[in-house]
């Protein structure tokens, strides 16, 4: 049972930017918010969905509603990335931010095969879906364009670090492919250096940058416990 959140760069934007795909500093923005987080991401990890997936136990239908839930946000953020990219004036990151949405146009391209929807206008989500997706609308629009990845970042690593918590999935689990498909961390670390080759350039506001990683990591748990 294919799916996944392997919302990549490609090696080439990684080589041109200069990205490292390896974990971020201990001392980094990167670390200091997911640290300040842990116990929101530790709740995630004891939904019954995720321990779910973990057992092989949850229900399919509701593994496909959340999953075409999911599709509704991955239609919402693929847009909320172009916005940022209109709004950005720093080359390097206006180039960063399309990549991003590069990524998430690719990805929303599976949809169509895998859960027959092929945009997000016909699909009703969750209520905390439709929550979360206005709350990143609203950074993306109004905040400085370098904290359209702070409120993505959450998104990013947060399932990366599941799948690893789940993994390896036991032989015969039906969602092993969900497990193995998102244990994958270097897309979420070459955003955290790059946050962090930003902040110590141009700076950013730690404090608003905590208060937007929280709010974000919050619904990411709330999508999790309300499938």
């Amino acid at each position: 049972m294919k799916s996944n959140r392997r919302i990549t760069l490609s090696s080439e934007t990684i080589a041109k930017h200069e990205l490292s795909t390896e974990p971020p500093a201990p001392d980094s923005l990167f670390w200091k918010l997911w640290k300040a987080n842990l116990q929101v991401a530790e709740e995630a990890l004891n939904t019954d969905f995720v321990q779910g997936i973990k057992a092989g136990t949850l229900s399919p239908t509701t593994y496909g509603g959340f999953n075409v839930s999911d599709a509704y946000y991955c239609f919402r953020g693929a847009e909320d990335y172009a916005t940022a990219v209109s709004r950005a004036e720093h080359p390097v990151l206006k180039a960063f931010l399309q990549q991003k949405h590069d990524s998430y146009q690719s990805y929303n391209e599976t949809f169509p095969d895998t859960w027959h929807v092929k945009d997000g206008d016909s699909i009703v989500p969750t209520e905390v879906c439709q929550q979360y997706s206005a709350y990143e609308t609203q950074v993306v629009s109004t905040e400085e364009p370098i904290y359209a990845l702070v409120v993505m970042l959450p998104c990013e690593y947060l399932w990366a670090w599941l799948g690893a918590q789940l993994s390896p999935p036991a032989a015969g689990n039906v969602y092993a492919d969900w497990i193995t498909g998102n244990d994958y961390p270097s897309g979420a670390y070459a955003m955290g250096n790059f946050l962090e080759a930003w902040r110590q350039k141009y700076g950013i506001d730690e404090a608003k940058a905590m208060d937007i990683y929280t709010k974000a990591i919050t619904f990411e748990y709330q999508n999790f416990a309300n499938p």
